[in-house]
């Protein structure tokens, strides 16, 4: 299978790879199919590029990359929808918004991540009150500098504001 996109060109995928959302995500209710990969070698970030609207790609991470203690309880209805039998067969991404110009404020949304069964690859976007839409990734303290390193390394963070 192939889809083209603005933001990556052609990919060609296999029907295994897709990510199948049945109720797409919140503000995009017709992407329901999802390719995810990774942002660059190396990198905790990846991309959400969806299938059926191949102009609609978010960056996400693993949430438990960046926040140890995080504790992510899913409802029955929740984990019946995605035919979750065991948390070892459960991957959780939560999207992440690059503010234009401000890659040192980059945060991503705890409050509605995408949980997904690697057995039969269905996942559902959740919500969860308790936590942030807009939890910052990096600690105020630590942002002297980080701009400087993101225009360097990934200059295409200029333009991105996802």
């Amino acid at each position: 299978m192939k889809v083209h996109g603005t933001r990556f060109g052609s990919l060609t995928f296999g029907e295994e790879e897709l990510i199948h959302l049945e109720d797409g995500l919140m503000g995009f209710p017709r992407s329901k199919r999802f390719l995810l990969f990774p942002y660059s070698e190396n990198s905790a970030f990846f991309w959400l590029q969806s299938v059926d609207e191949p102009d609609v790609a978010f960056i996400v991470i693993n949430p438990f990359d960046f926040f140890a203690n995080l504790d992510i309880s899913l409802s029955d209805e929740d984990t019946q929808r995605i035919g979750l039998l065991s948390s070892e067969d459960v991957e959780v991404f939560s999207l992440v918004n690059v503010p234009d110009g401000q890659p040192e404020a980059v945060r991503t949304n705890l409050a509605a991540p995408v949980v997904v069964n690697t057995g039969n690859r269905k996942g559902t976007q959740v919500l969860l009150k308790e936590f942030s839409p807009r939890q910052p990734l990096i600690p105020v303290e630590m942002r002297r500098g980080v701009r400087e390193r993101a225009m360097q390394d990934y200059p295409q963070a200029q333009m991105m504001a996802v």
